[in-house]
C-alpha cells in the first residue's frame, strides 16, 4: 500500500465532513423549502449541491419549476452526501481486507525463529 493511500486511510476527518455536510445538506435544502423567497439560502443550497445541481440550467421555467428544482437541490445534496460517507466508512476497509487476507495465507517460518 503506498504511503500517501495508507494517510489518506487514517484520516478521521472523514467522518466529521461527512457529518457536518449531511446535517448543512439538510438545513439548507429544508430552508429553501420552508423560505423560498430567500435568494441567498437558495444560493447556499444550489452551491452546496455542485456539480448535480447544474441539472437546474436544463429546467424550463413552467409552473412546478420550483418543486423539481427543489427536488433536484435535494437529490445533489444527497449524492454528495453519500459520496463523502463512501468516503468515511471505506477509509478503515483496506487495512481490515489486508489483515483478513494475511491471515488465511499460511506463512512459511519466520525470520527471526531460525536464529
Amino acid at each position: 500500500m503506498s504511503t500517501v493511500r495508507s494517510q489518506l486511510s487514517f484520516r478521521p476527518g472523514w467522518r466529521i465532513a461527512a457529518s457536518i455536510y449531511t446535517v448543512a445538506g439538510a438545513v439548507c435544502v429544508l430552508g429553501s423549502a420552508v423560505v423560498p423567497e430567500s435568494d441567498v439560502g437558495m444560493l447556499v443550497a444550489i452551491a452546496g449541491g455542485l456539480p448535480w445541481s447544474l441539472g437546474l440550467l436544463t429546467l424550463d421555467l413552467s409552473p412546478g419549476v420550483a418543486n423539481t428544482a427543489l427536488l433536484l437541490i435535494a437529490g445533489s445534496w444527497a449524492v454528495n452526501a453519500a459520496l463523502l460517507w463512501w468516503l468515511a466508512l471505506r477509509a478503515r476497509a483496506p487495512n481490515q481486507e489486508n489483515f483478513a487476507h494475511e491471515a488465511l495465507i499460511p506463512k512459511g517460518p519466520r525470520q527471526h525463529d531460525k536464529a
